[in-house]
C-alpha cells in the first residue's frame, strides 16, 4: 500500500513536518497521537499532527510513513495518509489523493496540480468566478500572477492561490485534553454526622478550586457522590447560577444543600466533582453602586431556600393571564435591573397587594357602597367605581368569578375590594 508520489528527503523551511489522516474511522485520533501530542482534530474524518523530530527516533520520512501505515493496519484502520511541509498542504493532499502521498518541501504544485478547484474552500460565488475564467484545477490557478488575482479578487482569491501552490502559513489548533476535577477520599470507618464530612469537602473543594484556579477555569455544576454502609450510595448535584471558584462558598452550597437533604445511612467514601466553565467578567460601572459580591448573594439566597423553601424565594414574574394577582418565582435574577427598559413610559399606578386578602364587611344600599370595615381599612365610603365582573380558569384550581370596586374612604386612601359569592374582601391599597 505504501506508494509515494513525491519522495520527501528534506524538511520544510522552518524545519516542520506535518502528517495528515483521512478516513472514516474514530481512532485516527489516537493513531496520530502515538507519533505526537500536538495533533489537531479539523473535523470527524481527517486529523492532522507534527512529525517533526521523529526522523531521529524512525529515519527519514518513508520510514515515519511506513511505520504509521504499520501501526494503522494493525489497529484496522483504512485512511489516506499525506505528509508535507505545512498542515493545509497535507490535509489537503490526504482528502483527495488516495494511498500514501509525500510531498517535498517547495514541489507542493507538482502534487496537487491535478485537483479540481472545487476542493478549495471557495465560496460559490468565487467557484462560479473560476469557472467563467476558465480555470479547472489548482496547476490553472496557480498560473495566475498573484497580484493580478488580488485585484481582482482581493484576499480571498489571494488565500486560495497561495493553497494551490502549498504555500501556506497556518499552526496547529492545539485543543487541550479535558481535565477531570475530582476528588475522592475513602473513610476509616462509617461516619453518621455531616461535620467529619463537611472537613473533608472543605479540604477536597479547597484543591480542586485551586487547580481551576491555575488552568483558567471556575466551576458551573458540583456534583456528589458518597458510597452509604451496606452498599448504598447518595448522589446530589448542584446547578451553580454563574461560574464561582471560591472555595468558602462552594462549601456553604453544598452545607446547606446537605442539611436540607442529608444522606439516609453513614458514609463510608466522598466524592466530589467540580464541572469546568470560563469564569465570568465582569465590568463595573464609574458611576452604577457598587451591586453585592454575587457568591455572598447567592449564599443568602441558598438559605432563604433552606428555610423558607424553594418555591417561596426568586425574582417574582408576572404570569400571561387575566388572574388577578397572577404570578411565580423564577430563578433570582442577578443582573442590574433596568426601570427604562421595562416599565412603559407615563405615569403609573402601581397597588400594594395583601397577601393573603383581607376579609371585610361591607354595608351596600341599593346598590352604592357606603361603608367598609375590615382589618387593613374602615371608614365611609365617598366614592366609587364599578362593580367590574371577571371570571376564567373555571376548568383548574386557580378558577375565580368575582366583582371588583375601586373605593375612596374617608381618609382619602384608595382601596381595592371585590365579592366573591356572598364574601367581601380588601385586595389592596393603591399607593
Amino acid at each position: 500500500m505504501f506508494s509515494p508520489i513525491l519522495s520527501l528527503q528534506s524538511k520544510g523551511p522552518d524545519g516542520k513536518l506535518f502528517a495528515c489522516l483521512f478516513g472514516d474511522s474514530p481512532n485516527l485520533e489516537a493513531l496520530a497521537k502515538q507519533f505526537s501530542p500536538l495533533v489537531e482534530k479539523l473535523d470527524s474524518t481527517t486529523v492532522v499532527f507534527s512529525i517533526g523530530g521523529l526522523e531521529r527516533l524512525i529515519g527519514d520520512t518513508e520510514e515515519i510513513a511506513s511505520e504509521i501505515c504499520r501501526r494503522g493496519q494493525k489497529m484496522g484502520l483504512v485512511a489516506n495518509l499525506a505528509i508535507a511541509a505545512n498542515p493545509e498542504t497535507a490535509a489537503l493532499a490526504a482528502r483527495n489523493l488516495t494511498g500514501v502521498t509525500l510531498i517535498r518541501p517547495g514541489r507542493e504544485l507538482e502534487g496537487l496540480a491535478q485537483l479540481p478547484v472545487e476542493v478549495l474552500p471557495a465560496s460559490p460565488e468565487m467557484l462560479l468566478t473560476f469557472e467563467r475564467w476558465g480555470i479547472h484545477s489548482l496547476a490553472d490557478l496557480a498560473a495566475l500572477p498573484e497580484l493580478g488575482i488580488v485585484e481582482r479578487l482581493g484576499q480571498e482569491g489571494l488565500q486560495l492561490r497561495r493553497l494551490a501552490v502549498g504555500q501556506s502559513d497556518s499552526h496547529l489548533k492545539i485543543a487541550p485534553d479535558p481535565t477531570e476535577y475530582i476528588a475522592r477520599q475513602e473513610l476509616e470507618y462509617p461516619v453518621k454526622l455531616l461535620e467529619p464530612v463537611f472537613f473533608i469537602l472543605s479540604s477536597q473543594l479547597r484543591d480542586l478550586t485551586e487547580r481551576l484556579r491555575r488552568d483558567g477555569q471556575a466551576a458551573g455544576r458540583i456534583a456528589l457522590y458518597f458510597q452509604l454502609e451496606g452498599g448504598g450510595e447518595f448522589r446530589r448535584a448542584l446547578e451553580l447560577p454563574f461560574a464561582m471558584r471560591d472555595p468558602l462558598a462552594l462549601l456553604k452550597q453544598v452545607q446547606l444543600s446537605l442539611e436540607a437533604h442529608p444522606p439516609e445511612g453513614a458514609t463510608v467514601s466522598v466524592e466530589v466533582k467540580l464541572d469546568p466553565v470560563d469564569p465570568r467578567s465582569v465590568q463595573g460601572g464609574l458611576f452604577a453602586p457598587p451591586a453585592p459580591d454575587p457568591e455572598k448573594l447567592h449564599t443568602l439566597i441558598s438559605r432563604l431556600h433552606a428555610l423558607a423553601g424553594k418555591d417561596h424565594v426568586g425574582t417574582p414574574e408576572v404570569l400571561d393571564t387575566y388572574r388577578p394577582d397572577a404570578y411565580r418565582f423564577r430563578p433570582c435574577a442577578l443582573e442590574s435591573f433596568r426601570p427604562e427598559q421595562s416599565l412603559p413610559a407615563g405615569m403609573q399606578l402601581a397597588i400594594r397587594y395583601i397577601r393573603p386578602p383581607a376579609e371585610a364587611r361591607v354595608v351596600m344600599l341599593q346598590g352604592v357602597l357606603r361603608r367598609i370595615r375590615s382589618r387593613p381599612v374602615s371608614g365611609e365610603v365617598i366614592h366609587s367605581a364599578g362593580p367590574w365582573r371577571s371570571s376564567g380558569e373555571w376548568w383548574a384550581k386557580t378558577a375565580w368569578n368575582r366583582d371588583e370596586w375601586d373605593v375612596m374612604v374617608e381618609d382619602r386612601s384608595i382601596h381595592r375590594i371585590y365579592r366573591a359569592g356572598k364574601l367581601w374582601f380588601v385586595e389592596g391599597t393603591y399607593d
